[in-house]
């Protein structure tokens, strides 16, 4: 799933706001601590694209949005999710 800079920008702002405000968290330098945010979520959206990518590979010969499909899709994810240590 492909997300903009922006939308990223987005939700990195929307998790600082509600670590300060649920008290989670004391930040010093909020800049750098948005930033590491940014960072994280980046990448994490990053590996959910390469995961897909991998599963869908495997599943290249299947009907997409066949029931089949769908189960093996989860299995193929979750197993792929267990390979990558995640």
């Amino acid at each position: 799933m492909q997300f903009s800079e922006d939308r990223i920008s987005n939700l990195s702002h929307e998790i600082m706001k509600r670590l300060w405000s649920d008290d989670l968290a004391d930040v010093t330098d909020e800049g750098r601590a948005l930033a590491r945010v940014k960072q994280s979520l980046t990448a994490f959206f990053q590996v959910a694209d390469e995961v897909d990518d991998a599963v869908r590979a495997k599943l290249r010969n299947r009907a997409q949005g066949s029931r089949d499909y769908e189960v093996l899709y989860q299995k193929f994810y979750q197993e792929e999710l267990v390979r990558r240590k995640l």
